[in-house]
Order: structure tokens, then sequence, then C-alpha cells
């Protein structure tokens, strides 16, 4: 690999850790808004970054419970998806790239990218039906707003997992021939 290569692929790593770190972080924090806003309902005003759903809590708070468990699951799965690349980057070699473990690992990135988009697409659906109905959620879509860019991903991902699946198969027939 040239050293212009190396420079690109250390400096993408660092970038995805630098991600997952602040994903995992924004979960902790989400996590722990949530769970201190049970016994602190005055915390609901300023969740996290200003997120103010507090009208929603008093005016249900089954509904403030299910909105706030999809922005943390929303947040768990994308630092699931960085988790992976990040494991992607670690067990990737440019000399030899098509292993199993790659392929997998591209395929699980696929899977957690599909999950997000999912999870966020019914999270935006479920916040347009609430504003409907009158509540005021606030700044909540920020978490949700990229539901169709994480299901695009995904579809990306899938094709070049099969790529993958099928460059193992030919270089295992090639390694055979040999």
């Amino acid at each position: 690999m040239t050293k212009q290569n190396d420079f690109i692929w250390k400096a993408i790593q660092t970038v995805c850790w630098l991600i997952f770190a602040g994903i995992c972080v924004q979960t902790g924090a989400l996590l722990f808004n949530f769970i201190y806003s049970l016994f602190r309902p005055e915390a609901t005003n300023n969740l996290h970054l200003g997120l103010n759903l507090s009208e929603l809590y008093s005016k249900s708070k089954i509904i403030y419970y299910q909105l706030f468990s999809l922005i943390i699951a929303i947040s768990f799965l994308k630092a699931t998806v960085f988790y992976f690349v990040i494991r992607l980057f670690t067990k990737m070699t440019l000399l030899k790239p098509f292993t199993t473990t790659v392929s997998k690992l591209i395929t699980n990135i696929s899977y957690f990218a599909f999950s997000t988009g999912l999870v966020s697409y019914i999270a935006n659906q479920y916040s347009k039906n609430l504003i409907n109905k009158g509540f005021d959620i606030d700044l909540a879509g920020r978490y949700w707003d990229d539901s169709y860019a994480f299901l695009m991903m995904s579809a990306i991902l899938f094709v070049i997992a099969l790529i993958f699946k099928k460059g193992i198969e030919l270089q295992n027939e090639n390694d055979l021939t040999i």
C-alpha cells in the first residue's frame, strides 16, 4: 500500500473511531436522561441538547416512553453500525480483502444499517402521527432524520457483501487450481 493510501486508510479509521465514540456518548447520555426523567419528571424539559418533551410527558407518559425508547434504540443501532465498521477496519487487509470474516462484517453492517433506517422511518411516521394529534415533540426529529440515508447505505452494503461472497468463491477456486 502506498503512503498516500495508508494515510487515507488511517484517517478514515480515525474518523470512524471519533464518530463511534460520539454516538456512544450520545446513547449513554440519552439512556441516563431517560432513567433520570423517570425519577425526576421535571428533567423532561431539557433531556439532551435542548430536547424538551415535558409537554408530551405531562399529556401521556406512555407516548413519552415510546418516543424516547425509539430515540435510544436509533442511537444504539447507529453505534452498533460504527462498531462493526471499526471491526471491519481491524480485520480487513488490502493485500487479501476477500475473507469470510470481512464478508460477514459487511453483511452485519448492512443488516444493522437497514435496522437503523427502518426504526428511524417508523419513528418518523410515529412522530408525524403525534404532531397531527397535537403533540409538540420539539427537536426529536433530529434523531431520525437520516432514515433514508441508512436504508440506502444498507442496500449498497448488501450488494458489496454479495460481491465479497462471490470474490471469496473465486479466490477459493483459484487457490484450488494452483
